[in-house]
């Protein structure tokens, strides 16, 4: 079956209202406390999505390596501003990362997968994930699911819907996720979290887990 082409994603994460407000959040307080944990000496962080870099201090700070990458130029204009020396950029997708097996002790993939456009897609970056995190290195994970459709969502079939401003995204059941979890390898470690959360439009509901690479 031909999958129809992805819809224009630059218009909006470029935009610089867009890049401003993702540059003004935090890391989220999930993360600050899995990186309470010592860090090996060299380590390296992977942010696969990593926006405008509200992660990326938090990851230097604890001691980490950090490689950066996103799709968008604007994101990646603002996230370096972010960032020292042990931070390095690169403009990538998540479904194929410039990264060799096995090189990631963590890997943060926060508000990303949603935004492919076919669950093939998103079924491919979780095996990308699983093939660059070491063995028993920690994925950070969390994305949209079809958990709960807001009525602002618009279905296009396969797991795909549109949002009023034009952006796509591939929203499975959790059931389907974790499917799609255990096919790549990973194993989740630990209960997940599912919860709504205010969109822009809508709301959103997020699924949120720690995984590991046996």
């Amino acid at each position: 079956m031909t999958r129809p082409g992805p819809a224009p994603t630059g218009t909006y994460w470029n935009d610089r209202a867009t890049v401003a407000a993702f540059a003004e959040l935090p890391a989220p307080p999930y993360l600050t406390e899995l990186l309470a944990a010592p860090v090996p000496e060299a380590a390296l962080a992977l942010d696969a999505g990593c926006g405008a870099g509200r992660n990326l201090p938090a990851l230097a700070a604890a001691g980490y390596r950090v490689l950066a990458i996103d799709r968008h130029p604007g994101m990646l204009e603002a996230a370096r501003r972010h960032t020292g020396p042990r931070t390095a950029f690169v403009e990538a997708d998540v479904t194929s990362l410039p990264l060799g097996d096995r090189r990631a002790s963590l890997v943060v993939c926060h508000g990303v997968l949603h935004n492919l456009h076919h669950r093939d897609a998103l079924a491919r970056a979780l095996r990308e994930l699983y093939r660059v995190l070491l063995p028993g290195g920690t994925l950070s994970l969390n994305l949209f699911t079809a958990g709960h459709l807001d009525p602002c969502l618009t279905p296009l079939g396969d797991d795909r819907y549109t949002l009023p401003n034009g952006q796509h995204m591939t929203l499975l059941a959790p059931d389907d996720l974790l499917g799609f979890i255990h096919d790549s390898g990973l194993v989740p470690s630990g209960e997940a979290v599912q919860y709504l959360s205010p969109g822009d439009p809508g709301q959103r509901s997020v699924w949120r887990a720690t995984l590991t690479r046996p």
